[in-house]
């Protein structure tokens, strides 16, 4: 969906929180979220919902999940997040065990650029584990122990990553589309890569990446904001944040085909910063509407074809990115239905359809900011991505969405999507042929 779209989620332990998570109203928040910058340098929001039983602690960095300089090591980001959580730190418990004494739910989700710490607590473990999990990173302990804990666990998600076509297409469009940096490198790791990794090297990458002035700590749903005061309040003079880094897109090339796990097609375009809020809505606004499950006009053209076709676009620092994937027994015929789809929404839709596909759209955006996880995992996105205040959950983005037009839309897409996209087509290893006996 337009918040993001999980690239990569994983889990080291993935505990149920007892109580469920009561739903939302429909409407997005009414008082503008603010961030906040502790002495430290962490920079911290904190939007409490009394009516939900749980609660969710989530702290990113601006991180590049290969690794800062040298080779681009992929996976390293949640190597290091996951490293530090099963390490016995100075307090005597690993994060994640502590976690899961208290009957919650511990998570990582690395991206090109970032790298996500999710933890859904009830309320009355919140302060402890904000102290925790604020200790633990800002001075991380990566011992020998957690580091095999998290190579096993990063290296399974990478086999699991590898045979899902969607994500493995993704990943292989994002890398086609940019010279180098975090997005040509990904996030998807061969097993063999995070078993040739050391301690050393996520040690290092753990200091720098996860110091205070590179975090950003967002607690949401049935939290006391005073649960905050002791992370807020920690002096420490360190050195700033870690810059987002504006990719440069690579010059359009002819289609690129690569040997993989799964077979799959997609195309992609390098779209709006965030920071273009009006291009950026709109073309969340066309991938909702083309390809929405069932109701999307690509999910409806398909018919019966047995093809799975997944758009969206993903809200980056700069630029954004349009990903379409195609795969399944008949991704040849789909292809064309998909093609012909995203070129017609170039031209204006008419009034009524317009006003039905927005208000499908808002519909699902507010069905994704139920609980306190997806509300942490929104503004946690926009916030290390440069743009708090447009994330979703607020009613600046639904402002923005209100003021769209079927003329406005169209132009957006021709802009963007319209020009030649990066193409990349996954086809699995044909066996090495047998020998024929002499």
């Amino acid at each position: 969906m337009t918040k993001k779209a999980a690239l990569v989620a994983a889990f080291l332990f993935a505990l149920p929180v007892t109580a469920a998570a009561a739903p939302r109203s429909f409407a997005p928040l009414t008082a503008e979220p603010a961030l906040q910058v502790a002495p430290s340098g962490m920079t911290y929001g904190v939007l409490p919902d009394p009516a939900q039983p749980t609660a969710a602690i989530s702290l990113w960095y601006r991180a590049p999940a290969a690794g800062f300089e040298g080779p681009p090591l992929p996976g390293l980001s949640r190597l290091a997040a996951l490293t530090v959580a099963a390490s016995t730190p100075i307090t005597g418990t690993p994060l994640a065990r502590l976690v899961q004494s208290g009957g919650g739910r511990f998570s990582v989700a690395a991206y090109p650029e970032s790298v996500a710490i999710t933890i859904l607590v009830s309320p009355e473990h919140v302060k402890a584990v904000v102290r925790a999990v604020t200790t633990d990173y800002f001075a991380p302990v990566t011992d020998a122990t957690g580091f095999a804990l998290a190579q096993r666990d990063v290296a399974e998600d990478a086999i699991y990553r590898s045979y899902d076509p969607p994500d493995a297409v993704e990943e292989a469009l994002q890398s086609a589309l940019f010279r180098d940096g975090p997005f040509h490198d990904g996030t998807l790791v061969e097993p063999k890569t995070i078993a040739a990794l050391t301690l050393d090297q996520v040690r290092a990458y753990a200091e720098r990446a996860f110091r205070p002035a590179n975090a950003i700590l967002i607690l949401t749903g049935n939290v006391d904001p005073s649960a905050i005061d002791d992370a807020a309040t920690r002096d420490g003079a360190l050195p700033s944040a870690e810059a987002l880094v504006n990719q440069t897109p690579a010059p359009a090339g002819p289609p690129v085909q690569h040997t993989a796990n799964v077979e799959g097609t997609g195309f992609g375009w390098a779209g709006p910063a965030i920071s273009d809020e009006a291009s950026a809505t709109a073309l969340d606004f066309t991938a909702d509407a083309l390809f929405a499950p069932k109701t999307g006009i690509v999910q409806r053209a398909l018919g019966t074809l047995n093809a799975e076709v997944t758009g969206k676009f993903v809200t980056y620092h700069d630029p954004g990115l349009f990903l379409v994937t195609i795969s399944g027994a008949d991704a040849k015929a789909a292809l064309p239905v998909v093609q012909r789809a995203i070129a017609q929404a170039a031209t204006p839709m008419n009034a009524t359809a317009f006003a039905s596909a927005r208000a499908g759209f808002e519909y699902r955006l507010l069905t994704d900011l139920e609980t306190p996880a997806e509300l942490a995992d929104t503004f946690g996105w926009y916030a290390v991505e440069g743009n708090f205040a447009y994330a979703p959950a607020s009613s600046r983005y639904f402002h923005v969405a209100a003021e769209l037009t079927p003329q406005a839309v169209a132009r957006t897409v021709a802009r963007y999507l319209t020009a030649s996209p990066a193409v990349v087509t996954l086809v699995r290893a044909r066996p090495a042929a047998t020998p024929k006996p002499s």
